[in-house]
């Protein structure tokens, strides 16, 4: 409090930038099904639940929004049935316009 007895204003703080100025990237997930044995190391140790398992315990794409590249599953598969490959923006536009 200042000596008046109120609160100082608080100071002003820039507001955050647009989405569209800084758009996080955006990634796709392909599973090779031929090369796959659905063990599952991909689906278990996901950092961001991208990946589930389906009823057969093949794993699927869950929620590829929520992928951010670590590439984890690709690293860790051992058939390398996984690859991660960043969408191109334009890529990424159009499939959203779809």
């Amino acid at each position: 409090m200042n000596q008046e007895g109120t609160r100082p204003a608080a100071p002003e703080i820039d507001p955050p930038a647009a989405a569209d100025e800084n758009p996080q990237p955006e990634y796709k997930i392909g599973i090779f099904r031929d090369w796959c044995k659905s063990c599952g190391i991909c689906a278990a140790f996901c950092p961001r639940q991208c990946l589930s398992l389906d009823d057969q315990g093949n794993p699927v794409v869950a929620d590829a929004a929520r992928c951010t590249g670590c590439r984890w599953c690709e690293l860790h598969c051992p058939d390398f049935a996984i690859c991660v490959k960043e969408v191109a923006p334009r890529e990424a536009d159009a499939e959203v316009k779809e």
